[in-house]
């Protein structure tokens, strides 16, 4: 979006844009077609929230949030950090396992239903757990180095065997961990297939498929000279967005077309 410097920012320029684009869409299809939307979902969710409420705030004894909280934020900052390893992150997914299981007992000091913030916090801390629980494991189960993933006993950024999402889901509310499982990426598909960030060691297993994209992308412009940057990205990895959205921005002093 505006360039690869700063991880963090560049990806909040990108939900921000991904947000409105898919806001459009969602608003753009609503208008133009009958909705009949089962509240099932949101009742189930409703019922099963007040019935946590209501049983912390009927518990006399239990763990402290507040608490909970902290050591799982001294968890994930002590052994879930930027650089990782395997042992660190074994005890993280274990400590946490623990946590999980802590914060199914949690009770209230301040009893009141309104204005708590006790309470806000008995209802946020175990998600914030399983939250930690999904990064955690993922981080174990990911043997590569990869952005703001670095494995210091796996160097290398694999995309061979790597180069796809990690999904976690919660089926089962009581268990100690999440189902894992993967979306494999496209290199056929992508504007620019994976390669050396610039800097340091090139250490990259590369995808079997990366050669072949990028003589399929050096076809595709020498078949089209005279193409500007955005008909190039066109016919590389067609996208459909809302025409309001398809204006030639420009990059100041640049001097592209």
């Amino acid at each position: 979006m505006h360039g690869f410097n700063r991880l963090g920012g560049n990806s909040v320029a990108e939900t921000v844009v991904a947000g409105m684009i898919v806001g459009e869409y969602v608003a753009d299809y609503c208008a133009a077609n009958p909705l009949n939307i089962s509240t099932t979902t949101i009742e189930h969710f409703m019922k099963q929230e007040e019935k946590k409420i209501s049983t912390l705030l009927l518990r006399e004894f239990g763990e402290n949030p507040f608490e909970l909280k902290a050591q799982m934020q001294k968890i994930m900052m002590d052994k879930v950090g930027i650089f990782r390893n395997g042992p660190d992150l074994e005890q993280a997914v274990e400590e946490l396992k623990i946590l999980n299981q802590r914060a199914r007992n949690i009770a209230l000091r301040n009893r009141i239903s309104s204005s708590n913030p006790e309470v806000v916090e008995a209802i946020r801390v175990p998600k914030m757990i399983k939250l930690a629980q999904c990064v955690a494991y993922g981080a174990l189960l990911r043997t590569e180095s990869r952005g703001a993933h670095a494995r210091e006993d796996y160097p290398e950024r694999n995309d061979r065997d790597w180069l796809k999402r990690t999904l976690t889901t919660w089926t089962d509310e009581n268990a100690d961990l999440p189902e894992v499982s993967y979306e494999e990426l496209d290199i056929m598909k992508m504007e620019m297939p994976p390669g050396s960030r610039g800097y340091g060691v090139d250490n990259i297993v590369h995808h079997p498929d990366t050669k072949k994209r990028i003589s399929q992308i050096d076809t595709i412009r020498e078949a089209n000279p005279g193409a500007d940057r955005f008909e190039i990205q066109e016919l590389l990895n067609p996208i459909t967005i809302p025409e309001k959205f398809k204006g030639k921005n420009e990059r100041i002093g640049r001097g592209f077309k």
